[in-house]
């Protein structure tokens, strides 16, 4: 860093005063560029919560029994971008006794909410314990900004942190045809409501022609995070007609929604 003329000056003649020094520390300070951080997951990470920055890199290090066993069951457009994949020592996965490590590394690129699911990539890939199936939910946070938190079914059971003003999209599988549907459940208080609910937009190509009976479909719900709080998201998958059926399956999202900062 190239010293001014005036500090110098100052340097040589020892003269500083307590404003000067301040100010030339917060200028120094701030002239530092912004540090990314690595965040590093093992197996020992499945379920857990993640909080990132944008910017900031993230390293998954699963056990497997094959080379490459593991691949990101979706893509996160705008928020999380694949960087590499790469083969490391069993050890380096935190499962004693791994054959081998899968590594890969992500970068988070804009704001957001994401479940990241991957699993195994070839039949039996997963190493015990963990099986084929590593899930966590990322947040990646820009202070004052509102961002969209994106689930999909792969995070049923699981737990997430909105901010007040987030909105939260839930995305739930289908299926053309079939007499069941996702009815949501009531809530019990303010802390999210519910935006809309309907079938998710459909590609250019789908466009064309209407899904058969039979095809998976998508349907995505819409809430918003209006207070702070806790609160628990259902749903259920049933026949919509026969009341008395009892329901095929169902999703549940514990969502908390923190104090604002002061």
């Amino acid at each position: 860093m190239k010293v001014p003329k005036s500090l110098f000056c100052r340097l040589r003649t020892g003269f500083f005063t307590p404003r000067f020094l301040l100010s030339f520390l917060l200028a120094a300070f701030f002239a530092l560029p912004a540090r990314a951080d690595i965040v590093t997951l093992t197996a020992a990470d499945n379920g857990k919560q993640v909080q990132l920055r944008v910017g900031d890199q993230l390293v998954v290090r699963l056990p497997t029994s094959t080379r490459y066993g593991w691949r990101a069951a979706q893509v996160y457009p705008g928020q999380l971008t694949f960087v590499s994949s790469s083969a490391l020592p069993g050890v380096s996965s935190g499962v004693p006794g791994a054959p081998a490590t899968h590594q890969m590394r992500f970068q988070a690129i804009g704001t957001g909410g994401l479940d990241l699911t991957l699993i195994a990539a070839v039949p039996g890939g997963g190493y015990s314990p963990l099986g084929s199936y590593f899930h966590v939910y990322v947040t990646i946070d820009q202070p004052g900004v509102a961002k969209n938190v994106n689930i999909t079914e792969y995070g049923n059971h699981s737990r997430v942190k909105v901010n007040q003003g987030d909105q939260l999209q839930i995305r739930l599988s289908t299926t053309a045809g079939s007499p069941n549907a996702w009815e949501v459940m009531p809530l019990e208080d303010d802390i999210v409501k519910l935006v809309s609910g309907a079938p998710a937009a459909p590609s250019k190509k789908a466009r064309k022609k209407k899904a058969k009976a039979g095809s998976p479909e998508e349907v995505t719900f819409q809430f918003q995070a209006l207070k702070p709080g806790q609160t628990t998201v259902r749903f259920l998958y049933r026949s919509i007609t026969d009341n008395d059926a009892p329901p095929v399956r169902d999703f549940e999202l514990q969502v908390e929604v923190p104090e604002p900062p002061k």
